[in-house]
């Protein structure tokens, strides 16, 4: 047993410069850890809701101050002396507390920083790496689940609410899924990111860069990105869909209005059935491996349309539609409107919770990806979390930014530590 003797927090600025926090749980063995709670842009209508303090003379409204408040007093009294290394307990302990279905009392940020923050104390306490504590954690749900290193997605392009520019779809990602070992994927992806630099330069298009680090460019139609895409990694050493392929965010939530798509490739407003015809269009095209929240996240009739069109060639992944949310979950499994999910832990709230989500997500086949925010830190968790219970990919932006690369860099130091051990 460790007991937790504090909980603290502090105001942090995020990489995109907006106010975060980060907690830091304290034990009686002098073992300590802290977890930074990311931010979305482009949220879905279930998560958990982020408590921001609304003083608009202090970053516009979004300050943390109260989120804080509620760490540092309400939590900390609940916590103290519990056992650190009974996350369940914990969560659990934090959850009644704030008594809300969508952490809105305490904050979602308040509670999964503290929530993560005392995952790596209890690892520091056993004197384990903080993915191999996160795999015991996570037996209790799935008892046969071994570590394994994810493939990485990398959003070369950025789109939607992530970018300046005016491509309607969010993330133009690459995935580099034919090589043996994570580090491998990864140095394929930033060579594809280089040429694909010179690619779009040759052709005299402007270049930014968006929230996630990835090229924000101006493009008269979202398939043209996809072109360019596509366009680099031929002119690569890879092979196209054998060792790199194309995945897309669509983040359709973003460009949905009264039952319709307005979509800049297509000069009239579509309608659900029209929208699944017009992405499983281009999945058959670009052989795309997966699509991510194709449809509104209320579009059931879209969302089941677009799965019966793409017959498994191409998953269907969940994250706006799914919220890392168990009841949610079920429903979709139910409706068998999906066939991936996004693994976010700050849209539940507690790793428990998103332990759950996993588990019932891994026993009925889905894809599991683990996904980074828009509003990041230099926090590493996620790469940890992704190892412990194998998800299929990790997704953390461009290989461009401090906080993205931070995520891949800790993978490849894993992927190290276990060839080391054996056990790659």
């Amino acid at each position: 047993m460790a007991k937790i003797t504090k909980v603290t927090s502090d105001q942090i600025l995020d990489s995109r410069g907006i106010p975060t926090l980060k907690a830091t749980v304290f034990l009686d063995d002098n073992s300590i850890g802290t977890a930074s709670a990311p931010s979305g842009t482009s949220v879905g209508l279930k998560e958990a809701k982020e408590l921001r303090d609304g003083d608009h003379s202090q970053y516009n409204g979004m300050g943390v101050l109260k989120a804080i408040e509620n760490v540092k007093t309400v939590i900390n009294d609940s916590l103290l002396n519990k056992d650190s290394l009974n996350q369940e307990v914990v969560d659990n302990t934090i959850i009644r507390l704030d008594g809300t279905n969508d952490k809105s009392k305490l904050g979602a940020n308040a509670i999964v920083a503290v929530s993560l923050a005392n995952a790596v104390a209890s690892a520091a306490s056993l004197n384990v790496p903080l993915y191999k504590h996160l795999n015991r954690l996570f037996r209790n749900y799935l008892p046969t689940q071994e570590i394994k290193m994810p493939r990485p997605m990398l959003n070369l392009i950025n789109g939607g609410k992530h970018a300046k520019g005016g491509l309607d779809f969010q993330e133009f990602m690459i995935v580099a899924h034919g090589f043996p070992a994570f580090v491998d994927s990864y140095r394929a992806g930033m060579d594809v990111f280089t040429i694909l630099k010179n690619v779009l330069l040759d052709k005299n298009i402007k270049i930014e860069y968006g929230a996630e680090g990835g090229y924000a460019i101006d493009l008269t139609r979202n398939r043209d990105a996809i072109e360019n895409l596509r366009e680099a990694i031929n002119k690569s050493k890879y092979n196209y869909g054998g060792q790199v392929g194309i995945s897309l965010d669509i983040a359709a939530n973003t460009f949905y209005r009264d039952g319709t798509y307005s979509v800049r490739d297509i000069n009239k407003l579509l309608t659900p059935l029209e929208m699944s015809e017009f992405l499983s269009n281009l999945t058959e095209e670009f052989k795309l491996i997966s699509l991510e929240d194709p449809l509104y996240e209320e579009d059931w009739e879209g969302w089941r349309n677009i799965i019966s069109r793409t017959k498994s060639k191409t998953k269907i992944i969940s994250d706006d539609f799914s919220t890392t949310n168990v009841s949610r979950l079920k429903k979709i499994i139910t409706a068998k409107a999906a066939n991936g999910v996004i693994i976010k832990t700050n849209q539940v709230g507690t790793l428990t919770e998103a332990f759950k989500f996993v588990a019932l997500a891994k026993e009925n086949n889905f894809t599991t990806i683990v996904s980074h925010r828009s509003g990041e830190t230099l926090d590493t968790f996620i790469s940890d979390l992704a190892v412990s219970f194998g998800a299929d990919y990790l997704k953390s932006g461009a290989p461009n930014q401090p906080e993205r690369i931070a995520k891949y860099q800790r993978l490849i130091q894993i992927e190290n530590e276990l060839k080391e051990h054996g056990t790659a």
